[in-house]
């Protein structure tokens, strides 16, 4: 190349130079300033976007929301589906922020219950008492058939019919209460009232009975006494016949008269206060319904009786409930 040439080149390219270096520093002091005035604005920190944390706090905090917002639907949902029918159905209507109006309700419809069994009645409850007391006489007699040395009296089983016999036998001839003491013939009379009325073959058998049963007795007056004292119990086989006059009758005849006194007294003691205890009842019954026609006192008879079972009653079943209902029946007596 011509030196000339060459030399005109090197001239060009510096002047080239010298033109793009001003230019060069302008725009870079463009792009300084533009870069201040953008972050350096008042309302650029609205603008920039928030920093990873708090966006994630962000997320956090609406994802709570909206669980929260989710556990009151499902709460609100479940209370609506425990509703009767009438409120579910108002409530799935309406919205959750306004309140319902009770006037526009439906009237409400009370819970289904299951049907509660009815409590045993009184009448249930006497009725279940007479069953129980015929079911143990049932089984007194039956037990008494069983026995080789009732058998040995030949008579003939069951033995319930037989004694319902001789009591209706005894009840229709009662023993003479009043005047006993007229003459020596009423208290003869009296004394062998059981032997004339039943007989020979009766009284040997019942002696036996008593001596061998007389753990029983008790039970068995006791269940007697229930039978007759309850009108529920009135249509019972036992008791349905027996006449209640009859009865009074022989219960003055044991409290008020020589000939019953001395056929106690020829009894163990423990029988002797049992029945001197439901003849004191038997006569009380008569007086509440105005039928005591022979006006036997009850005063001497209870005190009596009293003594005896605070002496030698110890051993009685029930010898605090006998004690409570004479110490009941003294008061009222006095």
């Amino acid at each position: 190349m011509d030196p000339s040439e060459e030399k005109k080149d090197i001239q060009t390219s510096s002047k080239k130079k010298s033109y793009l270096r001003p230019a060069g520093i302008g725009l870079l002091l463009i792009v300084i300033a533009m870069a201040l005035f953008f972050y350096l604005r008042p309302d650029s920190a609205s603008e920039l976007p928030p920093p990873l944390v708090s966006e994630t706090a962000t997320e956090t905090s609406s994802e709570t929301e909206n669980t929260a917002e989710e556990e009151q639907v499902v709460e609100k949902e479940t209370a609506t589906s425990n509703l009767p029918e009438t409120e579910a159905e108002s409530a799935s209507v309406l919205p959750m922020d306004i309140a319902p109006d009770v006037t526009a309700q439906a009237p409400l419809t009370p819970p289904v219950t299951e049907e509660l069994q009815p409590a045993k009645t009184i009448e249930d409850k006497a009725l279940s008492g007479c069953s129980l007391a015929t079911d143990n006489i049932d089984t007194f007699y039956k037990n008494l058939d069983s026995h080789q040395y009732f058998k040995a009296y030949n008579i003939p089983p069951p033995s319930k019919d037989h004694f319902n016999e001789l009591i209706q036998k005894l009840l229709a001839n009662p023993p003479k209460v009043t005047g006993e003491t007229d003459d020596l013939y009423t208290i003869l009379r009296n004394t062998a009232h059981f032997f004339r009325i039943s007989g020979k073959d009766n009284i040997l058998m019942l002696k036996g009975v008593l001596n061998s049963e007389r753990q029983f007795l008790e039970k068995l007056l006791s269940d007697y006494y229930l039978l007759l004292s309850s009108p529920d119990c009135s249509k019972i086989p036992y008791v349905s016949n027996i006449s209640r006059d009859g009865l009074y009758e022989y219960a003055c005849f044991f409290l008020n008269t020589m000939g019953g006194r001395l056929y106690l007294f020829r009894r163990d003691s423990l029988s002797r206060m049992a029945v001197t205890y439901y003849a004191i009842l038997l006569i009380d019954q008569a007086n509440q319904q105005n039928k005591n026609k022979h006006g036997i006192s009850l005063k001497s008879a209870i005190s009596m009786l009293i003594s005896e079972m605070e002496s030698g009653g110890a051993a009685l079943q029930k010898s605090d409930l006998y004690l409570d209902t004479l110490y009941d029946l003294k008061e009222k007596y006095q």
